[in-house]
């Protein structure tokens, strides 16, 4: 732990330097002086305005007071403070004007510096602030031209020699400034805590660079008014320097240039080699000013481009930077870059017109350079940017200075270019066409048995066909009903089950992919209805945007049960679209859904479409507008037969979406064309590849493809229906392949039943072949990169695979024992979570996931004091002399519910494995469904203690509600199955004591506001109220009444915009006292539910760290 600002703990490396720099008047300072009002205080120095009785000149008289025992400034310290202001003048650091001994004080008689400190000062733009670092490092850069480091940089140590806007300022206070010689080693602990760099934190030696990141911390502080490190106390501080934990929040840096924040990642970085040196700051784009000549621009330019700072050589583009620079070498800014491989400044010279072709001193040619220096991506830049590939250097072209240097592919590659032809159908083939790649992505959910195949078969049959599917009568459901729904549409119903009684589902895929041309080309995905292929479906969801999503419901069944299939379906598809780009009132701008009523009966109407028979349904699905629309598009239909008017109807509306989605479609490359042409002529065409595998086959099509234009490449294909693109950069080359022989075989039902006693889910390599019907090694990766599959380390650095959807384990006895009654408040601590209808459906698909993530985070730790036992629908992790056990539980419609417990004085413990829980259910529900939202429900910590059969929860509305007006401690429960009294703490803590970082979840600013949340409330609070209770009065009772006509949009969400330009100091807590004062308890509830208890308050000040929010 680090001690508060101190001397350091290390000997000087220089010894006093008093008489040999100036003349020490022993006297007492009143003989010529007149001292005045104090002006300055630190530890040990007082700072007093003076005025010598000769001349009345005035002085800034700096009185230390000698050490005696423990307390005053060392005489080595004195004196090498006025040793180095005597001798390091600058018109940047503050005169010396004369050194005084009177025995108890030595005083240092400094220039009187009268327009204030930096400390007060705010500029009120770039060039003031600027204008000041630039003197900053320019005293810093005198400094360390003389190995002399200040090592104590900050605003209270600069002051203002004249007024502002553009003040000169001067440095001061050198007292803890050290020269560090060549070959020596300063290690030391000083400095304020915000300012030091991780080398003293880390008690490792200083160096030059140490100042660097205090002016990185400076500039930060003057562009944004915020400190980048500043922690609750100082050990968070020293935490968050450690770990190099910073952030541009847009509240602050929203209007900040990104070359001031180039300047700013350049100095904080966490080697102190790689922050440069006051004298490359100077050079910085940034720091030059519009005065400074062309001259200086250039060598900033080549200096930026030597670093690699794309974005500061876009801003002096921006500022009128000359491309037709070159160094002394006469190598160009291309030169340069292709010298270091750096595609990214290559790829940005290039776009912005600089020569190809120039030669340097040597006569090389940028491709020269590339070439002898192996950059193949470089030369394929070039290549493809126009270069002349025959230019020669003394006769010899740029392939053959390849040969020279080894490198034999660069050579091969320019000898394919070297053909005119070829070389313009290979940068043709890159380019994209005009033509829209319009396939249509048809999503068909449903239960089974509700003709989803029916369906897709007429689909394709095409307008000219006539009932091939079609039914008989007897099968037609003709009886008379009223369209009327009584219902509890949260309940828990036995008829959404998705149990089957027939052998007809028998072998069924999960995703059955295929073709089909509805006034255009379509790829139909039909989604089985069963159960088990639920934790699927995520990512057939979502590969694609956008699509549209047929929901089909049987018109046979009872209305209730239409009902709850539908809102199963339309909550199933909504939660697992990622809640980005809302637009107003939450609709999703990517996704379609249609309602198709399927077995209509014969109407009697001939010419009505039927849809009155799901009108009934729309009144209760209202909270589904975001991917329904204000005007649902409802079809009736005979699915098995393609010539009723139902059918005719969802023709149409198929057609209608593929022209809207036509808009923003991607379009057509050759590259692709060439590519669907290649894969025909192979034999065995490839299934599965890595990006990095897919880009050597295209390089058999056109050499010049980069990776990107390959990632490019597997999204066209995507696109197009042929590919899949999966995590860890893996590319389905079949889709069909990818649903039938992967994922639907592991988690068809049929095949559970031959695991050949491995019912644990835990596979060798061999085992796994032996169930698996394609290669085990490709299967193995798509199901890792679907999060399916985990493998685990074993003895003999062996291998095995872990597939808990596989796992039919059953739950042990004794996993979960009471353990002894105690004396001592033993830590306990509990909670179960909750979605908001049908739970045991939406929650089945997720818990296999988070079983594969609590695997996947305790493989980084110690086996020798963590373990994880996991069987069919539950876990047991243990850290330490900690548990916690977390299970699927069917009762009361179905919960995850979560315990914690630990011995004596182990809370802490606890929490941190509460905590490790919360972050495994964060990132899987971030994995599978982002935007269900789950009520954390706390478990009654006095009953788990006594490990009672039926357990008091508490829900988070209840318990943020008062929150709101009290603390942790003093906001108590009373719990009415045990009469005891539980404070919220007692209930969220794991018996830990109560931690300062801790806050109520109402106290955190709305931007902390989960996606979900934000969706919701603008589908609540976008559209207008007919009492002006919407986002334009909150907007006013916030404060922010004025923007009501910047932030006023039919396209996007109102209410997220003004929530987004709401201050930090808007909390979610304020949120609801102004949504409560407009009379909106729906969104009062809303947020509420979905705010965490608590929140750990490092998580607010960083968002580069873990979610810590519960």
């Amino acid at each position: 732990m680090m001690p508060g600002t101190s001397r350091q703990f290390a000997a000087s490396n220089s010894g006093p330097e008093w008489d040999s720099l100036m003349e020490v008047h022993h006297e007492a300072i009143e003989k010529n002086y007149e001292l005045l009002e104090e002006i300055g205080k630190g530890q040990f120095a007082v700072v007093r305005k003076c005025v010598e009785l000769k001349t009345g000149l005035v002085y800034a008289a700096k009185i230390m007071r000698k050490r005696r025992v423990a307390r005053g400034v060392a005489a080595a310290d004195i004196a090498r403070e006025a040793g180095l202001l005597a001798q390091l003048r600058h018109p940047n650091i503050v005169t010396l004007h004369k050194v005084i001994d009177t025995g108890k004080t030595v005083v240092l008689l400094l220039e009187l510096i009268s327009d204030g400190e930096l400390f007060h000062w705010t500029p009120s733009s770039e060039a003031e602030a600027a204008h000041v670092v630039r003197q900053v490092l320019m005293a810093l850069s005198h400094l360390h031209s003389h190995q002399v480091a200040h090592l104590d940089i900050k605003p209270e140590n600069i002051l203002l020699s004249t007024p502002p806007p553009m003040p000169n300022i001067k440095l001061i206070d050198l007292g803890l400034s050290h020269r560090l010689a060549p070959g020596s080693e300063l290690r030391a602990l000083f400095g304020t805590p915000e300012f030091v760099a991780p080398e003293i934190v880390n008690y490792e030696p200083l160096s030059l660079g140490t100042d660097l990141w205090a002016v990185g911390v400076l500039t930060y502080i003057l562009l944004s008014g915020a400190s980048p490190f500043l922690g609750e106390d100082k050990q968070e501080t020293y935490a968050n320097v450690a770990a190099c934990q910073y952030q541009f929040d847009d509240e602050y840096f929203g209007n900040v240039t990104e070359i001031a924040k180039d300047f700013i990642r350049s100095l904080l970085v966490k080697d102190p080699k790689e922050r440069g040196s006051a004298e490359s700051c100077l050079k910085h784009p940034w720091i030059l000013t519009e005065s400074e000549t062309q001259q200086d621009l250039s060598a900033a330019m080549i200096s930026a481009v030597k670093r690699g700072c794309v974005q500061a050589v876009s801003q002096l583009l921006r500022q009128g930077a000359s491309l037709d620079v070159k160094d002394a070498k006469q190598d160009s800014l291309l030169h340069i870059s292709c010298a270091s491989g750096d595609e990214s400044m290559t790829g940005l010279l290039i776009e912005n017109g600089v020569e190809l072709d120039s030669t340097n001193e040597k006569g090389l040619t940028p491709l020269h350079v590339a070439a002898r220096n192996g950059h193949i991506n470089i030369v394929r830049l070039l290549c493809l940017s126009g270069c002349d590939v025959d230019k020669t250097n003394r006769g010899i072209r740029a392939d053959v200075t390849a040969i020279k240097y080894g490198h034999l592919e660069i050579a091969n590659l320019l000898d394919k270019l070297r053909s005119g032809n070829q070389r313009e159908n290979y940068v043709k083939q890159l380019q994209p066409t005009h033509k829209a790649i319009d396939r249509l992505h048809v999503r068909l959910l449903g239960h089974c048995a509700t003709g989803k195949t029916s369906l897709i078969n007429s689909l394709k049959s095409g307008i000219f066909s006539f009932g091939f599917f079609r039914r008989s009568r007897s099968q037609n459901c003709t009886t008379k009903r009223e369209p009327s729904i009584e219902l509890d549409v949260t309940s828990k119903h036995g008829s959404l089950s998705f149990e089957y009684s027939d052998n007809e589902y028998e072998g069924t895929v999960g995703v059955e992919w295929s073709r089909g041309n509805v006034g255009g080309e379509c790829i139909f995905w039909e989604f089985c209805g069963r159960e088990d292929f639920l934790a699927s479906y995520h990512h057939a969801l979502t590969h694609q945007l956008p699509a549209v999503h047929l929901i089909t419901i049987s018109l046979r069944e009872p209305l209730t049960v239409q009902l709850q299939q539908a809102r199963f379906w339309l909550r199933f598809i909504m939660d697992r679209i990622p809640p980005k780009n809302i637009g107003f009132a939450g609709k999703c701008q990517d996704v379609k859904v249609i309602l198709i009523g399927t077995y209509a009966p014969e109407l009697q109407t001939p010419n009505s479409n039927g849809t009155n028979f799901l009108a009934p349904l729309l009144q209760f699905l209202r909270e589904f507008t975001p991917i329904l629309g204000e005007e649902p598009q409802v079809v009736v239909l005979d699915a098995t037969n393609s010539s009723n008017p139902g059918v005719k109807l969802l023709r149409s509306y198929l057609t209608n979406a593929r022209m809207e989605f036509l808009e923003g479609a991607m379009v057509w490359t050759g590259l692709a064309e060439s590519w669907k042409a290649h894969i025909l002529t192979l034999e065995d065409p490839p299934l599965l590849l890595t990006l990095q595998e897919l880009l050597l086959e295209v390089r058999k099509i056109n050499p010049l493809v980069s990776i990107e234009h390959c990632r490019h490449l597997a999204q066209q294909l995507q696109t197009l229906g042929e590919a899949v693109l999966l995590q860890n950069d893996l590319v389905a080359l079949s889709p069909e392949w990818l649903w039938r022989d992967v994922i639907g075989w592991q988690l068809s039902p049929e095949q559970r039943g031959r695991l050949g006693g491995r019912t644990t889910g835990v596979f060798t390599l061999e085992d796994f072949q032996a169930r698996c019907p394609c290669p085990a090694n490709q299967a193995l990766q798509v199901l890792q990169a679907t999060n399916f599959c985990i493998p685990c380390d074993v003895e003999d650095d062996e291998l095995e695979y872990e597939i808990p959807c596989l796992n039919l384990v059953e739950r042990l006895p004794g996993l979960w024992e009471p353990w002894k009654p105690c004396s001592t408040t033993l830590p306990h601590a509990g909670l179960r979570l909750f979605p908001g209808e049908a739970p045991l459906y939406h929650l089945t698909p997720i818990f296999p996931h988070l079983q594969s993530q609590l695997r996947k985070i305790t493989q980084t730790w110690d086996p020798r004091d963590s373990d994880l036992y996991q069987w069919w629908r539950g876990s047991k992790l243990c850290v330490g002399p900690c548990e916690s056990i977390i299970t699927l539980e069917e009762e009361d419609q179905g919960y995850i519910e979560v315990r914690v417990r630990g011995p004596r004085g182990c809370g802490s413990q606890c929490f941190a494995l509460l905590g490790v829980v919360f972050d495994a259910i964060d990132a899987t529900i971030e994995i599978v469904a982002p935007a269900l939202l789950l009520e954390k429900h706390w478990l009654s910590p006095s009953q788990l203690r006594d490990y009672d059969e039926v357990l008091h929860t508490w829900e988070p509305a209840t318990m943020l509600s008062l929150l709101l007006e009290k603390g942790f401690d003093e906001a108590k429960l009373k719990n009415p199955f045990n009469g005891r009294q539980e404070s919220v703490w007692e209930i969220v803590g794991c018996g830990t004591a109560l931690l300062d970082t801790c806050i109520p979840g109402t106290r955190q600013p709305v931007k902390f506001i989960k996606p979900g949340v934000q969706r919701r409330l603008a589908q609540m609070l976008d559209p207008p109220d007919p009492h002006g209770k919407d986002w334009c009065l909150l907007a006013v009772r916030l404060g922010l009444g004025d923007r009501v006509a910047n932030l006023d949009s039919n396209v996007d969400s109102p209410t997220l915009r003004l929530l987004g330009c709401a201050g930090t100091g808007c909390t979610v807590g304020s949120l609801v006292k102004q949504l409560r004062a407009l009379g909106r308890e729906d969104a009062v509830h809303l947020l509420l539910s979905h705010t965490p208890v608590f929140v750990l308050s490092m998580s607010i000040d960083s968002e580069t760290g873990s979610n810590l929010s519960r």
